[in-house]
């Protein structure tokens, strides 16, 4: 790869071939950007993604000889087996047009100006993809507090993607501390001035966004190395500046911004295109997040019954269960959550429940998730803030209870707080 772009200088063999390469891959891979941001652009990513899938699906069969059924929605993962099988695709598709390009093309000492285009395409490209991450950062609405059933949790059992959802969801300031940077790097990646600070803010943030994704297994591996990736080639195009800069202690001159067409009419269509694009985008995600975030956040929208409820007493068709840790059927505690409920036995089994509260007849309704049939059926009373009596049915069996409500602020991931002076650390 060059590693100036005014350079007439002739390229190597290999660099040319590396070149076409990866010019190749990453408008395969980048496609149907920036139509995907654009007003109805979904409609141009659902059938990309549809003619990937079609191609992908006889490969996974006959050359990986993958015969399961491949999942063909991630609900939110990008590392798939059909996102490998499809990346071997381009990048098979790539090699194959390289080698024809270098067969056909011998007349080309350089590709400055095609590699000059690569690397304004990418700015955008993982500028307002780093927006789009900033902003549900700046409005936290990428991780969430610890729930209800979070603080419940014992710590074994988190996946290790849920600890680091955890740990970043814990605070809000931690969380738009990160998407800031993020949105640094978009800033500076739109202007050419200066896009090698942008690129260098991104490649440093992404790094760190896809170390995490490896290390707490992040189903998003393939699109942080990508966004990670796009910033070294922009990096690439000044690497001689950088290399003077920071390694050699030599004068770096500033960069020559050559238009990239003479056509004035066509240069003023570009701004005006580039201007309505960014607006676009920073208007409508930044509506979108900020109304989410305040969804999540509106306590008037959380159930009636919210709250942790340990178990008191017990009554079971008319006898009392003692609370023994082997009962399979004695509650030892009800967890009412902004979303959903949970049971909790006392053998520790968690049954996972959708909870409707009328609020004017002083019922509950509990239904599984999976088992509409399995209803817990209760009217219930509250005696001031802490006391909670249930009654009612599910199935033949009747269940009276009385729960006493456990604070949110008793647990100390809650009430610690900051400090900024400790005399001695508070590690627990």
């Amino acid at each position: 790869m060059p590693t100036r772009l005014s350079s007439d200088i002739s390229w190597s063999k290999p660099n040319k071939f590396i070149f076409r390469f990866i010019w190749i891959y990453t408008l395969l891979y980048t496609f149907p950007f920036p139509f995907n941001f654009l007003p109805f652009g979904q409609y141009i990513t659902q059938w990309t993604d549809q003619f990937w899938k079609w191609l992908a699906l006889p490969v996974a069969r006959h050359l990986f000889h993958i015969t399961d059924n491949l999942t063909l929605q991630g609900r939110g993962s990008g590392d798939t087996s059909l996102d490998y099988i499809i990346i071997f695709i381009l990048l098979t598709m790539a090699l194959v047009a390289a080698l024809i390009w270098t067969l056909t093309d011998r007349k080309h000492n350089h590709y400055n100006t095609l590699f000059r285009y690569q690397v304004v395409y990418l700015h955008y490209y993982t500028a307002l993809n780093l927006f789009v991450y900033a902003i549900v950062k700046i409005f936290p609405t990428q991780f969430w507090e610890p729930s209800l059933i979070d603080l419940t949790r014992s710590f074994g059992e988190l996946s290790p993607m849920g600890l680091l959802w955890k740990f970043m969801g814990y605070s809000e300031a931690y969380v738009r501390f990160a998407g800031i940077a993020e949105a640094l790097a978009c800033i500076f990646l739109l202007f050419r001035n200066t896009e090698r600070l942008g690129a260098l803010i991104g490649f440093g943030v992404m790094l760190n966004v896809f170390v995490m994704n490896m290390s707490y297994d992040v189903p998003v591996k393939l699109f942080s190395f990508h966004l990670m990736f796009a910033c070294g080639i922009i990096l690439i195009a000044h690497f001689n500046a950088f290399l003077h800069f920071f390694i050699q202690n030599k004068t770096v001159f500033s960069q020559q911004n050559i238009p990239y067409t003479s056509r004035k009419t066509t240069r003023n269509a570009g701004y005006i295109f580039k201007t309505i694009l960014i607006l676009y985008v920073i208007t409508n995600y930044s509506i979108s997040s900020h109304i989410r975030y305040r969804k999540n956040h509106d306590t008037a929208l959380l159930p009636a019954l919210y709250g942790i409820y340990n178990t008191d007493d017990f009554m079971y068709n008319r006898d009392t269960l003692p609370p023994l840790l082997t009962d399979p059927i004695r509650w030892k505690q009800l967890i009412v959550d902004r979303n959903s409920a949970v049971i909790i036995k006392m053998d520790d089994t968690k049954i996972y429940m959708k909870n409707h509260t009328d609020t004017t007849q002083q019922r509950l309704t509990l239904t599984h998730f999976r088992d509409a049939a399995m209803q817990y059926h209760f009217r219930y009373t509250r005696i001031g803030d802490s006391i909670l009596m249930l009654r009612g049915i599910t199935g033949k069996d009747s269940i009276r209870m009385t729960l006493n409500k456990k604070d949110r602020k008793d647990f100390l991931l809650i009430n610690r707080g900051f400090h900024w002076i400790n005399e001695y650390p508070f590690n627990r």
